[in-house]
């Protein structure tokens, strides 16, 4: 009986779209525990830091609809390396010692942030074969959260380090990004060109597909992964101020253990989502998750 031929998912471009994404995510997650971290040795109050982190949200989620619009119109790669470089930017802004300007940082790192996801997941959607969608974005998802895995970690040793500091982690985590943008850059050379409506076409109905954002078809994956990120925050960036708190030592290994188990995690359950169907593993997903706090 002949074997079927079953299409890699490992190709070049999905290769380097996991390559960027880690780079991009290993910024994040580096960044994560050193916001509160540095606000308060600035002499900010944790309600300060919430507000840095707020930041970040509130542009990663109004310039999702533009940045969508313009990466559906213009280039998705070129959203995704602009996302990128933009990071990189404000994490330039991260130098100036002032709540404030790490604030704006922040705020510019999620239009940044967003832009960035918009591309990525877009392509992962069209390079990924269609029936193994689920395990493509187990991969996928399990390449974003290996940076966890070190990451935070290294943040927190490099800030104790003798010769370490603050503006040490920013410069790894600007070095981290820019190399992820050059990755994105070599991906741009391995997808098709998108095709491009004419200016009477897109001036026509650009206006109405930005403000078309409560789409009935995506209200409810939405929703989910709103309840999903909610509590995020308080697991990622405060838990290091209630470490400090409690007067714990050694954290980062905190940040290893979730990043390892979330990391070998992915893979599988993509592949178990193939078989009992996306439905049944968010069911599983959202009912497992207050164990997470007990």
């Amino acid at each position: 009986m002949p074997v079927p031929n079953v299409e890699s998912i490992w190709t070049r471009p999905f290769a380097l779209l996991c390559l960027a994404e880690f780079l991009g995510y290993a910024q994040h997650f580096i960044l994560q525990p050193t916001f509160p971290l540095y606000i308060t040795h600035l002499g900010g109050s944790p309600f300060i830091v919430g507000l840095v982190i707020a930041s970040f949200g509130v542009t990663s989620v109004i310039s999702r609809p533009i940045i969508g619009y313009w990466a559906d119109r213009w280039s998705v790669t070129g959203v995704m390396i602009l996302g990128l470089f933009t990071q990189t930017f404000a994490n330039l802004i991260c130098f100036i010692p002032y709540s404030g300007a790490t604030m704006l940082a922040n705020g510019v790192r999620g239009i940044g942030w967003s832009g960035m996801n918009t591309g990525g997941y877009t392509l992962l959607a069209t390079a990924a074969p269609a029936d193994r969608r689920g395990e493509a974005s187990g991969y996928y998802g399990g390449v974003q959260s290996t940076a966890t895995i070190l990451f935070p970690a290294v943040a927190l040793w490099i800030i104790e380090a003798p010769y370490g500091g603050f503006n040490a982690v920013f410069l790894v985590a600007m070095s981290l990004v820019l190399v992820g943008a050059a990755a994105a850059y070599l991906l741009s050379g391995q997808v098709p060109p998108q095709r491009v409506r004419s200016d009477v076409e897109a001036s026509a109905t650009w206006w109405r597909e930005i403000i078309n954002v409560f789409d009935r078809h995506i209200l409810l994956a939405a929703m989910l992964l709103f309840t999903l990120h909610l509590s995020l925050p308080s697991l990622s960036s405060f838990v290091v101020l209630y470490a400090k708190q409690l007067g714990i030592g050694q954290f980062g290994w905190y940040y290893v253990v979730i990043g390892i188990t979330s990391t070998l995690a992915r893979p599988l359950l993509g592949r178990l989502s193939d078989k009992i169907g996306c439905g049944r593993s968010l069911l599983v997903a959202f009912v497992s998750r207050p164990l997470r706090y007990s």
